[in-house]
C-alpha cells in the first residue's frame, strides 16, 4: 500500500477507536431511531431529509402512478440520466436485453447502484466493448419497492469506486403488515408488445410488538417481442424520405457478383432472384452501379426484445432483545429473453468473412470467392460473391440471466451509538445461446466447392448438407460478490451548536468475473465469431469515516473519508466535505466538494480479450504503402492500469417559502483524469510500434493490438432544478413535480493528448442532450386520483460525420405524456388504467443513424408508441 494510503487509513483508525470509548452524553436509542432517517450519500442518521448531497426521491405513490413496471423504466426517465448508458433495446451488443443507468452522461460504470445501500453483482455480460461492467436494472424488482434515492453527486468517500457520477440506491419496503396482490395487462395501440405482469407482496408480524417481521414478493412479468415489421416507420426498410436516407433497412447482399466494381445479381436461368430476395438497383442501398438480389431485413430485426422475468424478494428481522435484531434478506431473479438480429451469415466485399485460426488465434479471412467449378458460377473462374444464406435459418439469440443475493447480519442499539454487522453473497449467471444463423466455415467451402449448396434455391439443399453447415453456440458468463461490511453510527460529543454526528466502518468484499468464448469460436469453425473473453478477480478492504460538526446553531460541517485497498491496482483515499447552512426557516444552502476513482473495471485490468474486425490504411505496406489492410484487430485487457481520479464540486439551495412549496437548485461539476479507454487503431498503425503492431516476414500487417490505457481528462458540469408544490382546494389536491437538468458542457479530447472539445447537446460521441425534464401534475379527490407525466429530451446538434450533417444540422427535441387514472372507492381494491406516450409521438430522425434497426437513437428512445395498461391492486 503506498505510504499516502496507509497514513490516511491510519488517520481514520486513530479517529474511529476513541469515537467508540468516548462517548458519555446519555442519549436514547429509541428516540434517535423514531426521529432521524438514513439518506442516500451519507451513514450518518439525521432529522434533516435535505443534506449537503442533492437527493432526488422517487417516492412510491411516483411509482405508482408513473406508468413505469419495470425499475429500467423508471430510471432511464430521470433527468440526471442524460444519455451514454444500455438498455434492453440495444439488441446487438454484448449485454443484449440487459439494462444500466449512467448519470452524468458518464457511462454506467461510473454509476453505483445499491440494494438497501448495498452492493449487487454485476451483470456477467459487459457493454461498451467490454469496458462497462454494471448492475443489470432488469434484475431488480418494482414490486417491493417503498423509493428510489438517487444520489446526484460523487460519493467515493462513502461507498468508494463506481459512485463517480452518483449512487442510485433503491428502498424497499420494511415492517410491512398485511397481504397485497395485484396484476396489469398492456398492449401497444400500433400491436405487439403485450405485456402480462402479476404480483403479490405480504408481510406478517409487527418488529415493535411482536419482536419480528417477515416480507416476501413475488412478481412475474412478461412482453412480447417487437420487431422491426411491426412498425410503420421501419417496416418497409427505406427511408429516402428523410435526411440522409436511402433504403438503409435493406441488405445489397443477398446474392449478387462484384465484377469490376459493379454489382450483378445472382439470377437463374428465368431471370429470378433467390426465394426472399427482390430484384432491385443497388445504388440507393449501398451506391454501387447495377443492381442485385436485395432483401428487406425488417422481418429479421429486432427492436425491442421479448422477456419472460421471475423474481422473489424476502426480507425478515428478529428482535433478539429491546437493542438487537437480527436481520436477512434474498432477491433471486430469473430472466429470459429472445431477439433477431440482422439476417444469417453472409460474405462481404472486404476480403470475405472471418474465422479465428485456432493454431495461432489470430483471425484469418473466409474467401468469398465462389469456385470456377461451381455449377452456379457462369464466369468459369473465381469470383467474387456476397449472398446471404437464409436457408440456415433466422439469428435467433435468447439470454438467460439468473442471479441472486442474500445476506445476513445484526444491528444493535446502545447509548450513543448504534451498529451493524453484515456479511453478503451475490452472483450473476448469464447463458446466451444463438441458434441457427452461424455457419461452420469447414462444410460450408466444401458445400461450395462440390457445388452441394443450391444456391438458386435454397430451399432445394439437402437437409444434411444444411445440418452440417448450420451452427449453434453458446456463450456463458458468471459474475460473483461476497464479504462483509461493519458500521456504527451515533453522537461523538456536544458542541454549543449541537451534537457532533458520526459514523465509521470497514467492508471486506471479493469481485470476479468470468466471460467465455463459445467452444466453436476458440476452434476456428464459426463465420464471423464474436470473440469476448474476460477472467478477473480481485479483493477489496475499505476503511472509512464521516462527522457531522454543527458550527453554529443552522450550520453544519460534513467531513468523510475513506481508504479503498484492491489487490489488483492499489489504494485509493476519498475525502469529501460538504456544508449545510439552514441560512433562513425558508432556505438551505448547502455545498460539497470530493475527491474521488473509480477503479479499473474487471474486464479492463484482467486477462480480457476482444478481437474485432474492419481495414486500417497501412502507411508500411511492403507491396503498396498506404493501401488498406485488414489484420485482427485485438483489443486486451493492461494489469498496469491506474484509477480514474475525479474531482466533484456541488453548490446549491434549497427554499420553502412556506408549506407545500419547495424549489432547489444545484450546480454541479465533475472532472476525470486518467480516464481509461484505447487508443484509435489509425494512429497505432501510423506508430508501428513491434509491441502493438504484428506483421509477416514480409512485414505484411497481421494484427493491431489495442489496450486499455489511462489517456487523458474528461470535464463536465451542469444544473439540476427541482420543484414541488402542492395545492389543497376544495377540489381536492393539485400537484407539480419537476426536475431538470441542463448540461452545460461535457468536453474531452476527439483523439489522443488532443484538445478539450464539447461534447454536450451534440452526437459527436453518445447522443448528449442538454436538456432533460420530468414534470407530474397530479390532482386527487375523494377515490379517485389522475396523474399527467410529461418527459422531455431536448434537441442536439447534428455533428456525427460530415455526411449526416451535411443533410440536417439539428435533432428536434422529443416530448412524451404519460397519463394515469385510478379509482379506489371499495375497500382494498385499487384499480387503474393507464396510456404512455398518450400523443403517439415517434422519436425524433437522426441522420446519423441509417441502420437496419431504426433511423433514430435507439439508446435512447424505442417504437413503443401509444401503449394502454390497465390493472389492478388489492390489499387483504
Amino acid at each position: 500500500m503506498p505510504r499516502s494510503s496507509r497514513l490516511a487509513a491510519a488517520v481514520l483508525a486513530a479517529l474511529v477507536v476513541p469515537a467508540a470509548v468516548s462517548a458519555q452524553t446519555p442519549a436514547t436509542g429509541e428516540a434517535r431511531t423514531l426521529n432521524t432517517v438514513t439518506v442516500t450519500g451519507s451513514n450518518i442518521r439525521r432529522a434533516e431529509a435535505e443534506g449537503s448531497n442533492p437527493v432526488q426521491v422517487i417516492d412510491a405513490e411516483e411509482l405508482a402512478t408513473s406508468g413505469k413496471v419495470t425499475v429500467a423504466d423508471v430510471l432511464r426517465s430521470i433527468s440526471a440520466n442524460t444519455g451514454n448508458a444500455t438498455n434492453e433495446t440495444s439488441n446487438s451488443g454484448w449485454a443484449s436485453g440487459s439494462a444500466g443507468i449512467g448519470l452524468r452522461g458518464l457511462s454506467q460504470k461510473n454509476t453505483l447502484v445499491l440494494l438497501n445501500g448495498r452492493r449487487l453483482a454485476n451483470y456477467g455480460f459487459p457493454a461498451g466493448g467490454l469496458s462497462d461492467t454494471f448492475v443489470n436494472l432488469n434484475a431488480l424488482p418494482l414490486v417491493a419497492v417503498e423509493r428510489i434515492e438517487v444520489l446526484k453527486d460523487g460519493a467515493s468517500a462513502v461507498y468508494g469506486s463506481d459512485a463517480v457520477a452518483g449512487v442510485v440506491n433503491i428502498i424497499t419496503r420494511q415492517n410491512f403488515q398485511g397481504l397485497e396482490v395485484g396484476g396489469s395487462y398492456g398492449t401497444s395501440d400500433e400491436g405487439g408488445l403485450d405485456t402480462r405482469r402479476a404480483r403479490l407482496v405480504g408481510g406478517i408480524g409487527d418488529l415493535d410488538t411482536d419482536g419480528y417481521n417477515l416480507l416476501v414478493s413475488v412478481e412475474a412479468y412478461d412482453r412480447e417481442r417487437l420487431d422491426q415489421d411491426q412498425r410503420d416507420l421501419t417496416a418497409s426498410g427505406i427511408y429516402s424520405d428523410l435526411p440522409g436516407g436511402r433504403w438503409n433497412g435493406w441488405s445489397a447482399k443477398g446474392a449478387r457478383f462484384l465484377v469490376g466494381g459493379r454489382s450483378v445479381p445472382f439470377l437463374d436461368a428465368a431471370g429470378n432472384c433467390p426465394e426472399g430476395m427482390t430484384l432491385t438497383p443497388s445504388a440507393p442501398i449501398d451506391g454501387l452501379a447495377g443492381d442485385t438480389c436485395a432483401i428487406n431485413l425488417a422481418p429479421y430485426t429486432t427492436l425491442i426484445p421479448s422477456t419472460e422475468r421471475y423474481q422473489a424478494f424476502v426480507n425478515g428481522t428478529v428482535r433478539l432483545t429491546d437493542d438487537v435484531d437480527l436481520f436477512g434478506e434474498a432477491l433471486v431473479s430469473q430472466i429470459r429473453g429472445a431477439s433477431i438480429f440482422g439476417s444469417s451469415p453472409y460474405f462481404t466485399l472486404e476480403g470475405g468473412r472471418f474465422a479465428l485460426n485456432a493454431q495461432t488465434g489470430l483471425a484469418e479471412p473466409v474467401s468469398n470467392l465462389l469456385p470456377a467449378g461451381n455449377p452456379y458460377n457462369p464466369y468459369g473462374v473465381p469470383t467474387q460473391i456476397e449472398y446471404t444464406f437464409f436457408d440456415l435459418g433466422q439469428s435467433l439469440k435468447t439470454n438467460r440471466s439468473d442471479s441472486f443475493r442474500i445476506l445476513g447480519g445484526a444491528r444493535g442499539r446502545g447509548e450513543r451509538f448504534d451498529w451493524e454487522f453484515t456479511g453478503f453473497f451475490a452472483k450473476s449467471t448469464e447463458e446466451e445461446t444463438v441458434a441457427g444463423g452461424f455457419a461452420n466455415r469447414w462444410p460450408l467451402a466444401q458445400s461450395l466447392a462440390d457445388g452441394s449448396l443450391n444456391l438458386h434455391e435454397p430451399g432445394a439443399t439437402a437437409p444434411a448438407v444444411l445440418d452440417a453447415i448450420r451452427l449453434s453456440t453458446v456463450r456463458e458468463a458468471q459474475s460473483s460478490l461476497h464479504g462483509f461490511d461493519f458500521k456504527f453510527n451515533g453522537d461523538l460529543f456536544d458542541l454549543p451548536a449541537g451534537p457532533v454526528g458520526f459514523a465509521a466502518g470497514i467492508e471486506a468484499r471479493t469481485e470476479s468475473l468470468t466471460s467465455r468464448n463459445p467452444w466453436q469460436i476458440d476452434a476456428g469453425l464459426q463465420v464471423r465469431p464474436a470473440i469476448a473473453a474476460v477472467d478477473g478477480e480481485r479483493d477489496v478492504a475499505a476503511l472509512y469515516a464521516e462527522f457531522n460538526v454543527p458550527i453554529v446553531k443552522g450550520l453544519d460541517l460534513q467531513l468523510a473519508g475513506r481508504g479503498d485497498d484492491y489487490s489488483d491496482f492499489g489504494s485509493a483515499f476519498s475525502p469529501k466535505a460538504g456544508i449545510r447552512w439552514q441560512a433562513l426557516d425558508t432556505l438551505l444552502v448547502r455545498a460539497s466538494a470530493s475527491r474521488g476513482f473509480r477503479a479499473p473495471s474487471l474486464s479492463e485490468n484482467s486477462a480480457s480479450t476482444n478481437i474485432s474486425y474492419g481495414s486500417v490504411v497501412d502507411p508500411f505496406d511492403p507491396d503498396i504503402a498506404g493501401s488498406r489492410q485488414s489484420p485482427t484487430f485485438f483489443t486486451v485487457g493492461n494489469t498496469e492500469l491506474d484509477p480514474e481520479r475525479t474531482k466533484s464540486y456541488n453548490v446549491g439551495f434549497v427554499v420553502s417559502p412556506w408549506a407545500d412549496t419547495s424549489l432547489s437548485l444545484d450546480w454541479y461539476r465533475i472532472e476525470l483524469d486518467n480516464l481509461i479507454g484505447t487508443n484509435n487503431s489509425t494512429t497505432i498503425v501510423q506508430n508501428n510500434d513491434p509491441a502493438d503492431v504484428i506483421r509477416d516476414a514480409r512485414g505484411k500487417l497481421v494484427a493491431v493490438y489495442n489496450r486499455y490505457q489511462n489517456l487523458t481528462a474528461l470535464k463536465t458540469s451542469g444544473l439540476d432544478a427541482e420543484f414541488n408544490q402542492t395545492f389543497r382546494t376544495g377540489a381536492g389536491d393539485f400537484r407539480i413535480a419537476s426536475v431538470y437538468t441542463h448540461v452545460l458542457d461535457y468536453s474531452r479530447p476527439q483523439v489522443v493528448g488532443g484538445p478539450l472539445v464539447d461534447y454536450a447537446g451534440s452526437n459527436l460521441g453518445p447522443s448528449l442532450p442538454r436538456n432533460k425534464l420530468t414534470s407530474r401534475f397530479g390532482w386527487s379527490t375523494g377515490d379517485f386520483e389522475t396523474a399527467l407525466t410529461w418527459y422531455r429530451t431536448g434537441g442536439y446538434d447534428q455533428k456525427a460525420s460530415v455526411a449526416a450533417t451535411a443533410v440536417q444540422s439539428r435533432v428536434d427535441a422529443y416530448d412524451q405524456l404519460d397519463l394515469y387514472a385510478g379509482w379506489s372507492g371499495i375497500e382494498g381494491l385499487t384499480l387503474y388504467a393507464k396510456v404512455d406516450n398518450l400523443l403517439d409521438e415517434e422519436p425524433p430522425h437522426d441522420a446519423s443513424f441509417p441502420g437496419i434497426r431504426a433511423p433514430y437513437d435507439f439508446s435512447q428512445y424505442d417504437l413503443r408508441g401509444r401503449y394502454f395498461q390497465v390493472g389492478f391492486d388489492y390489499r387483504f
